[in-house]
């Protein structure tokens, strides 16, 4: 009963004023204002709606391509094989056949399937060079040492070209590695070709 007193006199006690309302600070925006803020949250909005907004993860060279939808066909592949770990902790460099580069080699799929890890991890590694570099870096040389410990051509007639595979200029730092694209594959195993 003292416990319903002193919860009825907190109620109704003289000596604290009345809840009174903060102010908005939307209220004292110009309409020039309020406008220009409605604008940039209908955008952000219509931004987030569209999926424009993508994160490219730049951690290494395996979470690049896992994160980058022009590369995810080969990101699958990579994931798949059994050299993700090395491409992700290790210092390498990552060619990567876009998206596009696999519409002329359309039995990549088949390195998905159970029974083929061999086929998967062959053309995997033959896409890795256990080497940083950079695109000028790469272009310098005649041949590299791929991570299956063979040699990959460089040439440079009218553009720069890994295996016959045609080098896009550029190339993504990652924070262990690095990544060049490639318009085409630079291997296929021999028994999907």
């Amino acid at each position: 009963m003292v416990l319903a007193l002193a919860m009825a006199g907190c109620g109704s006690s003289t000596s604290t004023p009345e809840a009174t309302s903060l102010p908005d600070p939307v209220k004292k925006v110009s309409p020039a204002g309020r406008q220009s803020m409605d604008r940039r949250t209908e955008d952000a909005q219509r931004l987030q709606e569209m999926n424009k907004v993508t994160v490219e993860n730049k951690l290494s060279p395996y979470r690049y391509v896992i994160s980058t939808e022009r590369f995810s066909i080969f990101g699958q592949l990579v994931k798949a094989s059994s050299h993700s770990r090395t491409i992700h902790g290790s210092g390498v460099t990552l060619l990567c056949p876009t998206n596009d580069a696999f519409e002329s080699f359309d039995a990549w799929k088949m390195m998905l399937r159970q029974g083929n890890q061999e086929e998967l991890d062959a053309f995997v590694s033959h896409h890795v060079l256990p080497i940083v570099m950079t695109y000028d870096d790469f272009k310098l040389k005649d041949a590299h040492t791929t991570l299956a410990g063979d040699e990959m051509e460089v040439s440079t007639q009218g553009g720069i070209y890994a295996n016959g595979a045609h080098v896009r200029s550029g190339f993504v730092p990652t924070e262990n590695g690095s990544v060049l694209g490639l318009d085409e594959v630079a291997f296929v195993p021999f028994s999907l070709r």
